[in-house]
């Protein structure tokens, strides 16, 4: 028998499936399958793309009669969060979790949907486990602060074992969308490229998640709504090292405020060779020109010239000190420069670091630094905690077997 199960495909937003629902809730299904059948004759091709960005704009163009007012009741009625060129992850999680039934072709609200709407967790925690949300969130949990790369064996172990997804593209894809799932529901955040599992988070998988702490991790939902005391011990180990995490991030932050400028710019070197730049050096005081730091990195088969201006500030920097170091790239032959800063940076500093054109300025603020910090353990030292549980499954080939009729030490020669 093939349990296997197709996972909502573009899983959309909670959020955005909750106005969905209230829209749509009365409509005839008709209706909605003219619209979308509509958009998908003006999809266009590869060669003739069309611009879907704008519903404000491509609605009344391209839309008439009862599409065209469904369109405008969904881009308006939502506050513009659902675009009607989008409709495929929303319809899907309505027919993969029954959120909708029909009654003469008229779309009503299931009682799984009610729930949905109401956000009870149980039925929550019932479409994350079915989508493979919990064996993320609970990877989340054991790995964090963790990049997507470090989630993605579990989930695609999850994947390839519990579903009818294989392709990696699918597989990775799925994966960003039910990330994005997460952080939306304040049960992740994100810092930089890392993500880290939250306070609320936590106390979910206390509520619905199993965690496994090996190769295999897993997540079910406990359908009675009790949790395991073991589970509860590792969730409280885990947010006591969650605590600890933003303890000594606070006390990097802290330190990297109080150092001596010219240490700061060593250790932006130090780093810099962490990260592989060849060649680093910090320039001289005396005649710096703007530039602090100076490093070679690989760019396809050669290696060219970067300049790193350091900024240990409280304030944003501001776009004169982005000019001036771009200014200054040619007299290192550098083709790019970076700003890294304690602060942050001013809108304008943002915007001009990309102006098409000019040359690239990468822009690394106090929390990226942070990240990177950490990352390459810098100033951070890691402590790994064994947690010891029996494992039944190892030892399944000693175990007895109830139904023979022999003795389980029973030899061969005395049977």
């Amino acid at each position: 028998m093939n349990n296997r199960r197709s996972l909502t495909a573009w899983l959309p937003s909670y959020s955005d499936a909750q106005r969905f629902l209230r829209i749509i809730e009365g409509t005839r299904f008709a209706r909605l399958k003219a619209l979308t059948d509509k958009v998908w004759d003006k999809t266009g091709t590869p060669q003739d793309s069309v611009d879907w960005s704008d519903p404000g704009k491509w609605i009344p163009e391209r839309l008439d009669g009862d599409s065209l007012m469904l369109a405008q009741r969904l881009w308006e009625e939502s506050e513009t969060t659902i675009n009607p060129r989008y409709l495929g992850g929303l319809i899907s999680l309505c027919k993969t979790h029954k959120l909708i039934e029909f009654s003469e072709d008229t779309i009503s609200v299931s009682d799984s949907g009610r729930s949905f709407l109401n956000e009870e967790p149980a039925q929550l925690a019932r479409m994350d486990d079915y989508d493979g949300i919990l064996v993320i969130l609970s990877e989340v949990a054991a790995r964090g602060p963790a990049q997507r790369k470090h989630i993605l064996p579990a989930f695609r172990l999850f994947c390839h074992t519990n579903t009818t997804w294989r392709a990696e593209g699918s597989v990775k894809d799925a994966l960003g969308r039910r990330l994005d799932n997460l952080y939306q529901r304040d049960l992740i955040e994100r810092k930089g490229r890392s993500y880290r599992i939250t306070i609320f988070g936590l106390d979910y998988l206390d509520q619905f998640g199993a965690l496994t702490i090996d190769g295999n991790r897993t997540a079910s939902f406990r359908r009675d709504g009790t949790s395991d005391p073991r589970e509860n011990l590792v969730n409280s180990i885990l947010r006591l090292a969650d605590q600890q995490s933003e303890v000594a991030r606070e006390q990097l932050r802290n330190h990297l405020q109080s150092m001596d400028p010219y240490q700061f710019e060593h250790l932006i070197k130090l780093l810099l060779e962490e990260m592989n730049y060849d060649s680093v050096q910090v320039t001289s005081a005396s005649n710096d020109k703007g530039v602090d730091v100076t490093a070679e990195f690989e760019m396809g088969i050669t290696k060219v010239n970067e300049v790193v201006q350091v900024k240990r500030l409280k304030s944003n920097v501001q776009r004169p000190v982005l000019d001036s170091l771009r200014g200054s790239l040619h007299r290192f032959d550098a083709v790019r420069g970076t700003i890294i800063t304690t602060s942050g940076f001013s809108r304008g500093a943002r915007e001009a670091a990309l102006e098409r054109g000019a040359a690239p300025i990468t822009l690394i603020d106090g929390e990226r630094l942070l990240d990177l910090l950490i990352e390459y353990k810098l100033g951070i030292r890691s402590r790994t905690i064994s947690v010891l549980e029996f494992d039944a499954a190892s030892l399944s080939e000693f175990a007895s077997d109830e139904n023979s009729d022999s003795e389980p030490f029973e030899s061969e020669e005395e049977s």
